[in-house]
């Protein structure tokens, strides 16, 4: 599966004298290896008749596993059932297709997926006896940095929809109570001035206590837009704290929570909002309640973009849980957070 000097051929034994080495010197395996190895590629070959496969070290780590030769299925199941189907459809092809292939799949799940892109020539031209030869790349940073791009790219476009969203909230709500047409300017650009705060929390960190910020001050300065006219409660202990490098996924959840609140929920109407925190151990747990609001109206377990921000914030940046449940009292949203 490697080079072998004696492979090499005498202009190349020929050119490498020249530069002041030799050949057997120059390109041993275990120096090729360790080159390549160095840059995040690894080396396999396979078998379509037997359907084994033959593994270097890096590749046995890209698997999980520590066998040379192992089967081919039992390595296909490895795969993210999501990539499973179109990965195996594309080795089976590269068995005769004589045609350069490169196609990514992941191996494992969740947030510790590791990302390979396979490539290689199919057909003859990658076969040395029943073998197909071919090299994996590992790509799971430049991977996530695509998936980071696309949300960053997707929730600006949410939080343009939700700011238009939360606009026409404020001003039904001040709406509501102005007494007159100065008085309602005034009033809509105070709130509007707080929401601007509120927003410039989560998309930049705030230090405060050392570089810690109070979940309690976070969560009063995102809610404090709609605080006229709601029963609106925050009783989040004050020692529970987060870096400073956590409070735009902390903001981000608060302002979801709130936007659909007064989407659809309690902040919709008449209703009441109650915040509760408090530090277990070395866990951090959240309760958002709403009650008082149309049964009706309160949406379910959403599939949209913001109920996806939600979960991916919750669970892959801050490494959490979290569940939503409607019932005849209200809604109520509960996560847990580890501080480590």
């Amino acid at each position: 599966m490697g080079l072998d000097p004696s492979d090499l051929t005498e202009q190349t034994r020929t050119a490498m004298t020249e530069r002041g080495g030799t050949a057997d010197e120059a390109w041993t395996l275990a120096s090729f290896s360790d080159t390549i190895h160095r840059g995040g590629v690894a080396l396999w070959a396979w078998s379509p008749v037997r359907r084994l496969a033959r593994l270097d070290s890096l590749c046995q780590e890209f698997w999980g596993t520590t066998q040379t030769v192992i089967g081919i299925d039992e390595l296909f199941a490895k795969v993210n059932l999501e990539d499973r189907l179109g990965m195996v459809r594309e080795w089976e092809a590269s068995a005769t297709d004589p045609q350069p292939y490169s196609f990514d799949f992941r191996i494992g799940v969740g947030p510790e997926a590791r990302w390979i892109s396979a490539r290689g020539v199919g057909g003859e031209a990658g076969r040395v006896g029943e073998w197909l030869q071919a090299i994996f790349m590992d790509v799971t940073e430049h991977k996530r940095a695509e998936e980071a791009e696309r949300l960053l790219t997707a929730e600006l476009a949410h939080r343009v929809s939700n700011m238009f969203s939360v606009a026409r909230a404020l001003t039904s709500i001040v709406a509501r109570e102005a007494t007159s047409t100065p008085a309602f300017a005034e009033d809509l650009a105070r709130r509007f001035g707080v929401l601007h705060e509120a927003t410039t929390l989560a998309t930049r960190s705030q230090k405060s206590d050392q570089g810690h910020v109070h979940l309690k001050d976070l969560a009063q300065r995102i809610l404090s837009p709609y605080h006229q006219g709601y029963n609106i409660a925050v009783a989040i202990d004050e020692g529970v704290v987060v870096g400073s490098e956590y409070t735009n996924d902390y903001a981000m959840i608060f302002h979801e929570l709130a936007t659909n609140s007064a989407k659809y929920g309690a902040l919709s109407g008449s209703g009441a909002v109650r915040v509760e925190g408090s530090m277990t151990g070395d866990t951090i747990r959240l309760t958002w309640r709403e009650g008082g609001a149309d049964p009706g109206a309160v949406k379910g377990e959403g599939t949209g973009f913001g109920s996806r921000l939600l979960k991916q914030t919750i669970e892959r940046s801050l490494r959490g849980r979290f569940s939503r449940t409607i019932d005849g009292d209200g809604l109520r949203f509960e996560m847990s957070v580890p501080t480590g």
